[in-house]
């Protein structure tokens, strides 16, 4: 486990929107793992809406962010709740940026593709404190993804 500068739990509106805001692309801030949708944008966000609901993951937040970067769209940023309530955020530094890390980015790639980011590392490298429980919803957030992608 890691220890971070800051982690906590929000369900907060403002604090979601000041991590998205100014923030670069999910991406860009750390590493993520695409996998390529074969439906649409808005089907794809509805379809891992659909199954984040059925593992009781339910969405906090559904926000539309610039991409930033004239060859991509406007991504969809999906902020999910945990199963004990609010979001987990974490800080690296005073100054950085905070993560969201039960969140999923939808956007249209260079190619045409739909593409769905999620945040890359191990679970070794989730803050100390952090309930079992919302360890579980993390550790299941890859799956949430694929079912949701699947058929």
């Amino acid at each position: 486990m890691k220890n971070p500068f800051r982690y906590w739990m929000t369900g907060g509106a403002a604090m979601i929107l000041a991590a998205l805001s100014g923030a670069r692309a999910l991406a860009e801030e750390r590493p993520a793992v695409t996998r390529i949708s074969r439906y649409g944008v808005e089907e794809t966000v509805s379809r891992i809406t659909a199954s984040a609901q059925r593992h009781g993951l339910p969405v906090l937040a559904r926000l539309q962010q610039d991409a930033g970067d004239s060859q991509l769209e406007s991504r969809l940023v999906i902020v999910l709740e945990s199963s004990q309530g609010g979001t987990p955020v974490s800080m690296d530094a005073a100054d950085g940026q905070p993560s969201l890390l039960l969140s999923v980015v939808v956007q249209r790639g260079p190619d045409g593709s739909t593409q769905v980011l999620l945040l890359q590392g191990s679970l070794d490298d989730l803050p100390e404190g952090m309930s079992e429980a919302v360890r579980q919803d993390l550790e299941d957030l890859p799956l949430v993804v694929d079912e949701a992608l699947a058929a």
